[in-house]
Formats: C-alpha cells, sequence, structure tokens
C-alpha cells in the first residue's frame, strides 16, 4: 500500500464525529426552580383542608429554600433526603391544623415532585431534531433513580432516550469519569464520540471531560467559570456546537 494511503487511512480513524448527546437534567432539560414553585403550589392546593392558613408563597419560600436549585446546603439539611429536610421544615414553619406525618409529607415529595417538572424551551423540539439526525441520547444525573423517572416521566421525554443513567443506579456520582463512560460502554459509543451537555462547571463539565467526552457547559444556574469554553444558554444552539466538532 503507497504511503499516501496509508496517511489517509490514518487520517479517516483520526476523524473523531459526535454520535451520541448526552445531558445533565436539572437546569438542562428541567428547570428546577421553576419545577420546585410548581410543586410547591401545587401542595399548597392538596393540602389547603389541612392548614390553619394557606400560605402558598412561604411554602414556595420553604421548598426553595431547602431545595435550593437541587444542591442543597448541608446545614440545612436536617434528614436524610431533600424531599424530607422540606418536609420537616414545612411542617415546622407552617400553621397546620391536621399536620401529615413527616414520612407522608416526604413521600408526597417523592412521589410528586417530578410530576411537577417544568420544562426548560425547546426540550421536545431539540431531543426530537436530534434523534432525526442519528443520535444516540442518553441522561446522567445524580440522585435516586425512581425520581429521576419520575421527573423524565413528569417532562413527558422519557422515549427519546436509549439510556436513563443515575448515580443511585449504577453507584458513582458526577464528577466521578464512571458515570460518564458507564453511560458511553451502554450505548456502544467510545467517550470521545459523545457530548455532555450540563449546568454544573465541575460536576458536569470536568466530569465529562475528565471521562473523554466533550463538554457543553448550560450557563445561568452557576456563577461564570471563564475557564470553560463552550457555552451555550439556549438547548438550540446544541446544533451549532455539533456542527463544529463533526467538522474537526
Amino acid at each position: 500500500m503507497k504511503l499516501a494511503n496509508i496517511s489517509l487511512i490514518l487520517c479517516l480513524d483520526l476523524h473523531v464525529t459526535i454520535q451520541a448527546v448526552l445531558f445533565d437534567l436539572d437546569n438542562t432539560l428541567t428547570h428546577r426552580d421553576l419545577t420546585a414553585q410548581a410543586y410547591s403550589c401545587y401542595l399548597a392546593e392538596y393540602y389547603a383542608s389541612a392548614f390553619a392558613q394557606v400560605e402558598p408563597e412561604k411554602i414556595i419560600e420553604i421548598v426553595r429554600r431547602i431545595d435550593n436549585g437541587g444542591y442543597p446546603k448541608k446545614e440545612l439539611l436536617t434528614h436524610g433526603s431533600i424531599g424530607a429536610s422540606a418536609a420537616y421544615a414545612l411542617l415546622q414553619e407552617l400553621s397546620w391544623l391536621n399536620p401529615p406525618s413527616i414520612d407522608e409529607l416526604a413521600q408526597f415529595w417523592f412521589s410528586q415532585f417530578g410530576r411537577c417538572a417544568v420544562e426548560m424551551p425547546d426540550v421536545k423540539q431539540v431531543l426530537a431534531q436530534l434523534k432525526s439526525q442519528g443520535y444516540q441520547l442518553a441522561i446522567v444525573s445524580n440522585g435516586g433513580h425512581d425520581t429521576r423517572l419520575n421527573t423524565i416521566r413528569g417532562l413527558g421525554i422519557a422515549d427519546y432516550f436509549e439510556e436513563i443513567i443515575s448515580s443511585g443506579l449504577v453507584g458513582f456520582s458526577k464528577p466521578q469519569p464512571e458515570i460518564f463512560q458507564i453511560t458511553a460502554q451502554r450505548l456502544g459509543v467510545l467517550p470521545e464520540h459523545c457530548l455532555y451537555i450540563g449546568d454544573h462547571p465541575i460536576n458536569d463539565i470536568q466530569g465529562a471531560k475528565n471521562a473523554g467526552m466533550h463538554a457543553l457547559w448550560m450557563q445561568g444556574f452557576h456563577p461564570d467559570a471563564e475557564e470553560i469554553q463552550y457555552k451555550i444558554q439556549q438547548l438550540p444552539e446544541i446544533f451549532t456546537h455539533l456542527q463544529r466538532l463533526n467538522q474537526l
């Protein structure tokens, strides 16, 4: 074989195209704070007869304070989960006539929070377009697997994804590279052929890069990180970056 032909083959082998697009869940596909507010309003309505006084704004304040965008402050986690800690705070700070048990209120969080999920703009359009272009899709998210599935079902997007991977399912949490690598392996794709999108500079962007993936940062939910090169503010911007990566 001629040297020129060998060089051409090597160049083709080194050309990396994106075959799979992976997403974080909260503040990437779903807006966590708007979800917390929607959940609070539903809780106020559901338990209206149990309150001495219905205070929707106070409920929203309590839930948002404990949840903190899905990154709760340790000093506010009175129990082993966000849901149970929020339940405890609601019981302590609201005026109740017939208060539910903390277990009931915590279970209400686990069963209903995801059903109140508020999607980010253009989610379904972007996912449908990615599927039509032949990309495999997956979600990689920290948290209990059942709560992740509840949120994904609440958004109505489960059918778009080949894999839904949570830290509760696989035993590794972002930013550990293993959770990203396990997802790529299940998709049958090498990490370097994956593009990951997430909102957290460390858990998402650094974690994905350490696993060998390309990464896009969804801005607006954490302080700006100047060292991150590739950033988006809206999901449709993904396609510009896919074009760039596929031309490398």
